[in-house]
């Protein structure tokens, strides 16, 4: 019981804002810069969060 407790405490850490530790614009143009160099096709989710 003690250890789902605890599994509990840790994945509610992932829903707190920053805790990725990411800038969602750098994301942006690290893959528009891999997809521009032929570096992997960009998925439709990549290509609909381009979309401003």
């Amino acid at each position: 019981m003690q250890k789902d407790k605890k599994t509990q405490e840790n994945m509610g850490s992932a829903k707190k804002p920053g805790f990725a530790g990411t800038d969602a614009q750098k994301v942006k143009q690290q893959i528009q810069k891999d997809v521009s160099e032929g570096q992997g096709d960009m998925t439709s989710r990549e290509a609909g969060a381009m979309r401003d």
